[in-house]
Order: C-alpha cells, then sequence, then structure tokens
C-alpha cells in the first residue's frame, strides 16, 4: 500500500419518511425508511422497533452477552441489506486486505432515531466479526443539519481538562496523570495551573473557552452524565454559585452557554468521559445527546460513550487516545481503534469498548488530526489504479468490450489496459476435449497472462467472457482472496455489464442437505441456470461415494437470472459460508464435486469459495448435453495450481459401452 491512501469512503444514508412530530414519544412500532449506500441509490427498508427494543435492552447490562450482540449485530445488517451493504462490504474486504483505511460514515435525515441505534456492531458478510476492530476501519456519525463553521486556526493546540464531582467521585488523578505524560512525552504545552480547571461549573467552563491569548483547541471534559427533564441525559457540574445545589444542564442549556456567539469556535476536539455522553435518552428525542450537541455546533471532533463509562475503563480510553494522537502521531481512526483494543483487552467484564461514539464530519480533514495544523483542501482527486480487463473464451467467443457505460464507476478516473485475451475456444471449443490438458496447464501457468495479472498489486480485474464452468472456477481458484470484479453477460442487451435500475426483489438460494452412511466424497450441486439431476451426476460419481450431498438451488431456474451485482455476492456468500459450515475441517471429507448449472460469475465466485485451504481436494465437472455421459470431463482444481509434472487435473470419462 502506498504510503497515506486514501481512504475507502462509504456513507449510509438514510432517511426518514414520516414527520418528526409523530415519533416523540417513539412509538417502539415498525417505521419505514429510505437507505443509501454510497453511490448506489435510494431503497425503501423498514425496521422493526418493537423487536428492537428487547435487543437494545441487552446492552444496559454491565456485560451484554457475545450471543445477544450477535443478534443485534445480524438485525442492523438485515435492516440495511435491501440497499446493497453486500457491494459495500465487498470493497471494504479489499480495502482492509491491502491495507488501505476505511471510514464509514452514518448520516441521518429527517431520522434521529437512528442515531440512537450502535452501528458499531455492524458486521462483516466474509467472516462475521465486527469491522470496528479493524485497525484501519473508522465508523462514525454525521448530522446533515449542523451550521458551516471552520474551526478558528491557531498557531498552538492547547487542551483543556476540566472535572466535576459533583455528581459522585471520578479518576480525576488518573486522567491528570495520562495527559501529563502524554504531552510531556510528545512535548506539548500543557500547564497544569492554566489548563486544568478543578470542580468545574457551567460559567467556569464558558469562560474558558472564550479565552484568545491560548486558545482551547481540545477539551477533555470529565463528569457524571444524568438524567434531566424529560428523560434527556444531561451532565452534572459543580454549581456557578457556592452553596448551591449541583447544576444538571441538558444539551440545550449547554449549547446556549457554550456557543451563544455565531462566530467560529477554536475547539478541534471534545472528549466527554461521562456515562451515556453519546446517549439522547430515548430514540428520536427533540434534545438529543450531549455529544451530537457538540457536533452539531462545528466541533470537527467529538468522543462520547453512549452508555455507562466505568472509571477503569475512562483512564484506559485517556492514554490510549493521547499517547497515539500526540506521541505517536496517528489520526483518530487510528487512534480510536487503539483505545477499543485496549478497552476490550483491560476491560473484557465491561462494555466501554463497543460504548465509544464518535461524531465527525465526513468532509473535513480537520476532524481526523485534531493536533495537527489545519490541511489545506486537495485540489486534484487521487489517482486510481489501471483497470485490467481479462478476457476468457472457451465454450464460445465473446465480440463485445465492457466499457465505462458498463460499470461507471469501475472505469471512472482509470487508465484502461488493452485487454488480455484468453483465447482458449481455438483449441478446446466445439468440445475438442483431448486439448484439455494442455490448455489447463496454460490457464494456470505460473508465467501465464492469469497469474501474472492476479499478482500484480494497485490494480483492479474485471474478468467476463464465456469459459468453460470448470475453467471460470479455475480462475477464480488461482484468484483466491484477489480482489476481481466480474461482470455477467445481459442477454437482452448483448452487453457485459449489471442491472443498476431500481432494485427488484430476486429469487433466494434455497439449500438443501441430504447425509448419507457411507462413502467420504461431499457433491455440491447448484442448479441456478438449469437444475443439475442427481441422474445425470451418478454417471460418473455414484451415490455409494456420497456422504454428504448439498443442493443450492432456484424454486425456478433460468438462463440470465443473475442480473445484479448484489445478487451475485449474497448468492456466492450463501454457497462459501455453507460449504465452511458443513465440509470445511471435517476430516470424513476426502474430496469435494461439484456439478453446477450456473453463470460464469458464479462459477469464478465458486472457485475462490473452494480455495479455502481447510476443504479436502474440490473437483469440477463440466456439462453438455451433446455428451456421453453429460458430464464427460472433471478438473481437479488442486492439481491444476500445483502444475505437477505427471499428475494430470483433468479426467475424461469413457462412454459406456
Amino acid at each position: 500500500m502506498p504510503p497515506n491512501q486514501a481512504p475507502l469512503e462509504i456513507t449510509l444514508e438514510l432517511c426518514g419518511t414520516q414527520s418528526p412530530e409523530t415519533l416523540y414519544p417513539f412509538p417502539w412500532k415498525k417505521q419505514r425508511y429510505l437507505a443509501r449506500c454510497t453511490p448506489g441509490r435510494s431503497i425503501p427498508v423498514e425496521l422493526r422497533w418493537s423487536t428492537l427494543r428487547e435487543q437494545l435492552k441487552t446492552l444496559l447490562r454491565v456485560t451484554p452477552g457475545s450471543r445477544d450482540l450477535k443478534r443485534l449485530s445480524e438485525t442492523l445488517r438485515g435492516f440495511i441489506q435491501p440497499a446493497e451493504w453486500i457491494l459495500a462490504e465487498e470493497k471494504i474486504r479489499y480495502a482492509l486486505k491491502i491495507g488501505q483505511p476505511v471510514h464509514i460514515t452514518v448520516c441521518s435525515n429527517n431520522a434521529d432515531e437512528l442515531y440512537y441505534l450502535p452501528w458499531e456492531l455492524l458486521p462483516t458478510n466474509f467472516n462475521g466479526q465486527l469491522l470496528v476492530g479493524e485497525k484501519n476501519y473508522l465508523l462514525r456519525y454525521e448530522c446533515k443539519d449542523r451550521p458551516i463553521r471552520e474551526p478558528v486556526a491557531s498557531p498552538q493546540g492547547r487542551i483543556l481538562f476540566a472535572w466535576s464531582e459533583a455528581g459522585g467521585g471520578v479518576p480525576k488523578d488518573g486522567h491528570l496523570d495520562e495527559l501529563r505524560d502524554a504531552c510531556a512525552a510528545a512535548q506539548f504545552p500543557f500547564i497544569e495551573e492554566e489548563d486544568v480547571l478543578d470542580h468545574v461549573s457551567p460559567r467556569r467552563l464558558a469562560e474558558k473557552l472564550s479565552e484568545t491569548a491560548r486558545p482551547v483547541t481540545a477539551l477533555h471534559l470529565l463528569c457524571h452524565g444524568s438524567k434531566v427533564d424529560d428523560d434527556a441525559y444531561g451532565l452534572v457540574f459543580d454549581p456557578s454559585e457556592e452553596g448551591d445545589e449541583p447544576e444538571r444542564l441538558d444539551q440545550w442549556q449547554l449549547a446556549n452557554l457554550l456557543f451563544s456567539s455565531r462566530s467560529g469556535s477554536p475547539l478541534r476536539l471534545v472528549t466527554l468521559c461521562a456515562c451515556q455522553g453519546g446517549d439522547s435518552g430515548m430514540p428520536a428525542h427533540p434534545l438529543g445527546s450531549i455529544a451530537r450537541m457538540f457536533h452539531v455546533q462545528g466541533v470537527p471532533a467529538v468522543i462520547a460513550s453512549r452508555m455507562p463509562l466505568t472509571c477503569a475503563g475512562s483512564t484506559t480510553l485517556t492514554r490510549a487516545l493521547y499517547q497515539s494522537l500526540l506521541v505517536q502521531q496517528e489520526d483518530l481512526c487510528t487512534a480510536l481503534s487503539s483505545a477499543r483494543k485496549k478497552l476490550q483487552r483491560e476491560h473484557s467484564s465491561s462494555s466501554d469498548w463497543l460504548s465509544l461514539q464518535f461524531y465527525a464530519p465526513a468532509d473535513s480533514p480537520a476532524a481526523l488530526t485534531p493536533f495537527s495544523a489545519l490541511p489545506g483542501t486537495p485540489t486534484v482527486p487521487a489517482a486510481r489504479g489501471d483497470l485490467v480487463l481479462i478476457c476468457h473464451e472457451s465454450l464460445k467467443q465473446t465480440h463485445v468490450t465492457p466499457t465505462e457505460a458498463d460499470a461507471p464507476e469501475l472505469f471512472a478516473q482509470r487508465h484502461v489496459r488493452p485487454k488480455i485475451l484468453i483465447d482458449q475456444y481455438q483449441v478446446i471449443g466445439e468440445r475438442r476435449w483431448e486439448n484439455l490438458e494442455q490448455e489447463v496447464a496454460r490457464l494456470a501457468a505460473r508465467d501465464g497472462a492469469l497469474w501474472t495479472a492476479f499478482a500484480e498489486r494497485d490494480t483492479e480485474i474485471l474478468y467476463y467472457g464465456f469459459p468453460y464452468v470448470p475453467l471460470a472456477m479455475l480462475a477464480g481458484y488461482l484468484a483466491d482472496s484477489r480482489p476481481v470484479h466480474v461482470l455477467e453477460h445481459d442477454r437482452t442487451r448483448q452487453r457485459f455489464t449489471w442491472q443498476t435500475d431500481a432494485v427488484a426483489a430476486h429469487p433466494s438460494l434455497e439449500v438443501v442437505a441430504r447425509h448419507g452412511e457411507t462413502g467420504s466424497a461431499a457433491r455440491v450441486r447448484v442448479s441456478i441456470s438449469n437444475e443439475v439431476r442427481p441422474e445425470d451426476c451418478v454417471q460418473v460419481l455414484p451415490d455409494s461415494d456420497i456422504r454428504l450431498d448439498l443442493h443450492f438451488q432456484l424454486s425456478t431456474p433460468e438462463r440470465g437470472i443473475v442480473r445484479r451485482e448484489a445478487q451475485l455476492l449474497e448468492y456466492a456468500q450463501t454457497i462459501r459460508q455453507t460449504i465452511d459450515r458443513n465440509i470445511g475441517g471435517k476430516p470424513e471429507f476426502t474430496s469435494i464435486h461439484v456439478f453446477a448449472a450456473v453463470p460464469v460469475s458464479i462459477a469464478f465466485h465458486l472457485g475462490r469459495a473452494l480455495a479455502y485451504t481447510g476443504l479436502p481436494e474440490c473437483f469440477a465437472y463440466n456439462y453438455n448435453a451433446d455428451d456421453v455421459p453429460r458430464y464427460k470431463w472433471c478438473l481437479s482444481l488442486k492439481a491444476a495450481k500445483a502444475a505437477i509434472p505427471k499428475q494430470p487435473s483433468i479426467t475424461v470419462f469413457p462412454s459406456p459401452s
């Protein structure tokens, strides 16, 4: 990965369809929204809040169970899945593999209740783990209704540590030690007589933040959160007048006190070490949370806890955050990731790691570097890697080449190299099976065009064409985890492209598993373009050899039924996860035999799924209605990749006598 590589930016835009006035008090019933995962289209989605309400209650426990968190995670993913979230997951998988930072922004319009949800639990489709645990991953929340206030430039950053014990004891000494140590190690000015505000009251905080001689650019606030009027969460301060009761301020009161001026503020970072600093009290509460208030008022970066924050956890957060930002000079993406990992490792019995919430605008570079000079606005877009087109022919020839009109996002601002043509039709087209072995060897050769393209870094690859199914599977098997884009042939338009019009429901891929008592082979049948019939399979693989038959099927298979990229990835995910769950790592299986009536895109992803090292040797069978038997030959993916002399990868079955 090149240094300082631009992050992959994905925005999840969620829009409400009802007037906010009808949502308070929140009705806790099914609500409809529009969801858009950039750069896609807005798709209608719905969320059953009555069911979600019970799941959210588990977050109030001291230590939510893994099972409960997993259910909530799956609910969030299921909510946005119709908006083709799986396409974003594919991009995320590629970015994290090459070390590219991933920034996801959750942005809501007319649906403030969606900020109440713990999007930190958003999972991935490729390993089921939470994205929030990844090193280069950042999740942020953004409100579009915030004012445009660029932070006032300051020649020198300044941290203000303000604390109050009006609501109970706080670990002030631990926080001060961590701030002192980080500033000393980084040689960052921290004058305790001026930069520590003890027993802070709202009035003293406002006065300190208004100083101009040494403007405060980072506020570290340690106090207690508390319910205030109308069930909203606020903060507890010392009284402004001696002898008075502690002051409990909600976000509206605090905003009027701290941001009464319309001019910009020098604040670039606010860290709220207070219980429920990121909690609005209930979904769609008109006041919102304290964290959201600072964000809406124009502070570029706001860190808070949406749940109760332990004293020990808050001290660990302080150490991890400022050591990363000041001493290591890392950005907030890395700093927050480091803090979460330390919290999860050192305080596993609490939810502090999950509780962290980060508000920041997606278009503000200053948000991620609060202690660096304000960056200038880039004038030249970042360069994108070359696009390599691989056209694979063996079943028949292709007569069109994809262009930017067929895949606008992929082609945009890229240099497109001359296509790589893997022409096997001239040698093995028209059922010339006697040449199969030499063509497989050519396809899988380490110095061949396919391997060379897959091995090159910093390029995007587009694979398309009309290969035989086993050879498309071999191409995917060789690609393994190397990201490759695939386009399907649209029979109506006679182009290699995906449909991008309004999303229509596609048929679900059903899975039927049948277990046998003999044999050691797993038979995998995939009926998408046509039905794969057992009576055809048994001609080359006896039933007595089959310990498990996995059948992936559509209710009505047909050619050209895979029309959208999200549909392809969902089918591929179902196949991969089912094979891994039923066959991976199980010693009773010594081989997998794949009989697939599928389009090229599915065949390629089938090969990728079978590249998992926990699977036994895999054989791909080729169907032709004019052959006897109809599955005339099969290909060993392992043997083809190994390319061992005198170890054939092709088996041609004799015709019955």
